[in-house]
């Protein structure tokens, strides 16, 4: 049994988007971390954050939109392998 192009789409469209949503659920938000949050606890543990430090990054990455956008493609890319995969 081979995979089609729109199965491949499906499953990294999947992937994708799983990249920009799961930093999201932890709480790297666009209005940086989310109260209550893992990342939030995580934070409050640490203490003061480097500049440069991966939470640093992680927050950065989170206000400037880049996990949303993830997501957002991941999602399309997902959907659009769906319908292809359905008329092939």
């Amino acid at each position: 049994m081979s995979i089609g192009f729109g199965t491949m789409a499906m499953i990294g469209g999947g992937a994708l988007a799983a990249v920009g949503l799961i930093p999201i659920a932890v709480g790297f938000g666009s209005a940086g971390v989310v109260a209550g949050s893992l990342a939030a606890a995580t934070q409050s543990s640490i203490g003061a954050v480097t500049a440069g430090s991966a939470f640093a990054t992680m927050t950065s990455l989170g206000m400037t939109g880049v996990f949303s956008a993830l997501a957002g493609a991941g999602s399309a890319l997902a959907g659009a392998g769906a319908a292809l995969a359905a008329l092939l």
